[in-house]
C-alpha cells in the first residue's frame, strides 16, 4: 500500500533513520563533488512517485524536468557548464525519498526538484542540509507553509506546483455563492488533503455540512468502498461535496453516486483536470465535474503550444500542468545560478527569494521571503467536465 506521509514525527524518524543508511553507503555528504566544484557539470536532483496512483503526475515532472535541463544544454548550459540530471522513483515512501535525498547530496547535488509525494521529507531534508529544493512539491501545501499560508514558509522550498491553498480558496468561493444547502469535503487525511481542506476553509463562508478524512490505497488509487461516504453526504443534506481525492476515487464517488441516484454536485482537486485519469474512468458520468485549471494552460500561448507539440513528439503522450510547472522549476533554478554567478546554495537561496516576473510556461513567477508559492488562485480558472465535447470547459463561478 502506497500512501502520502502524515505524521510529523513519523516523517523525522524515518528520514533520520534513512539519513543515517545512506551517509554509511555513499561515504558522507557532497563536499568536493562535481556539482558544486568550478569545473565540470552542475548536478541536480529529481525525486518524483512515476507508480501507483499518481504515477502519471510523477512521470510528467520527471519528464518536464528532463526537457528543461536538455534545452538549457543544448544553449550551453549555465555558467560555461552542463547541467547533469539524477532522478528517482520514491514510490509515494518517505523512506525511499530520504535515500534519494541523500544519494543525490552524495553525487554532488546542488539542488534537488520535488518530490510531489514525500514534499515533507524532501523539505526536511532541504532544511537539513541547506540545499534548495524546488519544482513540484506536495502542490505548495503544508510542507511549503508547516503553519499555514499566512505564516512564514520553509526557508530551503520553493514550489512551481499547483497550489493547494489556491485551488481549495476557488472551490470555497464557488461554494459559497452556489451550494444553497452547504457544502460536504471528504479528503485523504495526508498533508494534501489538509492543505486542499484549508484552501476551502480560507473562502467558504459558512461551516461544513461534513468534513471526513479517508485514508486511501495509492498504489491502486481506490479505496475498499465509497457508499457509505455518499449516504454519510445525503444525510448531511448538502447540496455540494467536494471529493479531494485521487482521480480513480473521485471517478468510483460519482459511478456510485449516479448508480445509488443522488445527484450532488461534486467537485475535485488539482489532479482531476490535470490529465484524462478522472474523465476516463467516470465515463459518462463526468458530466458536470468541477475542477481548476491553470489560466496559461487553458488559454496557452505560441510557447506553450510549442512546448505541448515537443513534448508529446518526444514522450508520446500529452503533457500535463505538472510537466509544464517542472519545465518553470529548472528554468528558475538556472536563472538563480546565472544572477549569483555561483551554485553556492546560500548565494542561490538569496537569489530564489528574489525572483521577480520569471516568464514562464505557468505564468509570470514570482518568489519573495514570505510567497515560496508561485500559483495563485489569480492564475487559475474555474473549469466544468462536458462529456459532450470530452473536455473541461469555463465554468460560471
Amino acid at each position: 500500500m502506497i500512501k502520502r506521509e502524515y505524521s510529523r514525527a513519523v516523517r523525522l524518524a524515518v528520514a533520520s533513520a534513512a539519513v543515517v543508511t545512506t551517509v554509511a553507503a555513499c561515504g558522507g555528504g557532497s563536499s568536493g563533488s562535481s556539482g558544486n566544484s568550478g569545473s565540470g557539470p552542475i548536478v541536480v536532483g529529481a525525486i518524483a512517485g512515476t507508480t501507483g496512483a499518481y504515477g502519471s503526475t510523477g512521470q510528467a515532472v520527471i519528464n518536464g524536468t528532463k526537457m528543461a535541463v536538455d534545452e538549457i544544454n543544448a544553449k550551453g548550459g549555465v555558467l560555461g557548464r552542463k547541467l547533469k540530471l539524477v532522478s528517482g522513483n520514491d514510490g509515494a515512501s518517505a523512506t525511499t525519498s530520504a535515500l534519494l535525498f541523500k544519494k543525490f547530496l552524495g553525487q554532488g547535488a546542488i539542488a534537488m526538484f520535488g518530490s510531489p509525494d514525500t514534499a515533507t521529507t524532501t523539505v526536511e531534508q532541504a532544511e537539513r542540509a541547506k540545499l534548495p529544493d524546488i519544482g513540484p512539491i506536495d502542490d505548495c501545501g503544508s510542507s511549503i507553509y508547516p503553519n499555514g499560508p499566512e505564516k512564514p514558509p520553509s526557508e530551503w522550498a520553493w514550489c512551481t506546483s499547483l497550489n493547494t491553498y489556491a485551488w481549495g480558496s476557488i472551490i470555497g468561493k464557488y461554494a459559497t455563492q452556489n451550494c444553497p444547502n452547504g457544502l460536504a469535503v471528504l479528503h485523504d487525511p495526508t498533508f494534501y488533503g489538509e492543505a486542499g481542506l484549508a484552501g476551502i476553509q480560507q473562502t467558504y463562508k459558512q461551516q461544513l455540512k461534513l468534513n471526513h478524512a479517508i485514508s486511501e490505497d495509492w498504489s491502486s488509487g481506490g479505496t475498499a468502498s465509497l457508499d457509505s461516504e455518499i449516504n454519510a453526504v445525503k444525510a448531511s443534506g448538502a447540496s455540494c461535496v467536494d471529493v479531494w481525492l485521487t482521480p480513480q476515487d473521485q471517478a468510483a464517488f460519482v459511478n456510485e453516486m449516479k448508480s445509488l441516484g443522488d445527484s450532488f454536485t461534486v467537485m475535485g482537486n488539482d489532479e482531476t483536470s490535470a490529465d484524462n485519469t478522472f474523465a476516463k474512468l467516470a465515463g459518462g458520468n463526468a458530466e458536470g465535474m468541477f475542477s481548476a485549471v491553470l489560466t496559461t494552460d487553458y488559454r496557452p500561448n505560441a510557447q506553450v503550444e510549442k512546448f505541448k507539440a515537443d513534448y508529446k513528439k518526444r514522450f508520446g503522450v500529452e503533457s500535463t500542468p505538472f510537466a509544464e510547472l517542472s519545465y518553470d522549476a529548472v528554468g528558475i533554478l538556472a536563472q538563480a545560478i546565472k544572477t549569483a554567478k555561483s551554485t553556492d546554495a546560500t548565494k542561490l537561496q538569496a537569489q530564489l527569494d528574489k525572483v521577480s516576473n520569471f516568464e514562464g510556461l505557468t505564468g509570470s513567477l514570482s518568489f519573495t521571503k514570505q510567497e515560496h508559492a508561485t500559483i495563485t488562485a489569480e492564475q487559475l480558472t474555474l473549469v466544468r467536465y462536458s462529456t459532450s465535447s470530452q473536455s473541461w470547459e469555463p465554468a460560471a463561478s
